[in-house]
């Protein structure tokens, strides 16, 4: 059996699990050519007989590109019901705009929504910009990034109605490691200017198989902390993911 059927083997016979926040950085390692790009994404699982269960993840990302400008969107949603059951429903839209000014800083704008049903999270919607640092670059070998600014928030959960400033920080990193496979690693870290204790930390380790020209396999785990999650909602979330990359 070939490196690429087994891989594919090992995604299908694993369980995809839904979660709904994906990376808004891409997947690939070198920045996408002038003109329009993209990719859709999607992670299904299913039992039946002894055990009911279906979950599912669907995503997709457009980017433009025009000489030193990027402009992408994304929107990802989650589903998952046990024996009838609705265990998770989640949304998530990003617009982003990126300009790089100078060799190596670029400006940034984006606007966040992000919806939860089991969170209690009514809506979370982040207003910001910032600098984006290019650290190293090798094209078609390793990109890292790191990014500073801040960011307006709009909060409705479980019931509590908030708005206030976060500082927005993060870091990625990109690597590939032969042929047919690279990593991706990033980290965000929100905290609140007004409370010390309010914060959000969101984190992404994956691995991406090439399976064909336009196909890739994503395997990883995302990781997402909330400091000041209200009463009776857990403050961590972790998800192991599997999933199809589609590109265009």
């Amino acid at each position: 059996m070939s490196l690429n059927r087994f891989v594919l083997f090992l995604a299908l016979a694993l369980p995809a699990t839904a979660f709904s926040y994906e990376s808004i950085e891409s997947d690939t390692i070198s920045p996408p050519v002038d003109g329009g790009s993209g990719n859709i994404r999607g992670a299904i699982d299913g039992r039946s007989g002894n055990t009911e269960r279906v979950n599912y993840t669907v995503g997709g990302r457009v980017n433009y590109r025009s000489r030193d400008t990027d402009m992408f969107a994304l929107v990802e949603h989650s589903r998952a019901k046990a024996d009838d059951t609705e265990i998770e429903n989640a949304s998530w839209a990003h617009l982003h705009y990126r300009d790089e000014f100078k060799r190596g800083l670029a400006a940034e704008a984006f606007l966040d929504g992000h919806k939860d049903d089991f969170q209690l999270l009514d809506s979370r919607l982040q207003l910001g910009g910032g600098l984006r640092f290019t650290l190293n670059y090798e094209p078609d070998v390793r990109a890292v990034y790191a990014g500073i600014g801040a960011l307006y928030e709009w909060e409705d959960q479980a019931g509590r109605d908030d708005d206030y400033w976060r500082l927005n920080a993060y870091f990625a990193y990109k690597r590939q490691l032969n042929q047919q496979v690279r990593a991706l690693f990033d980290l965000y870290y929100q905290p609140s200017l007004s409370e010390g204790r309010d914060y959000l930390i969101k984190t992404e380790l994956g691995v991406l198989v090439k399976l064909a020209e336009q196909l890739d396999l994503k395997m990883g785990v995302r990781y997402q902390y909330d400091g000041d999650a209200p009463t009776g909602i857990e403050s961590d979330d972790t998800a192991y993911i599997t999933a199809l990359n589609f590109h265009f």
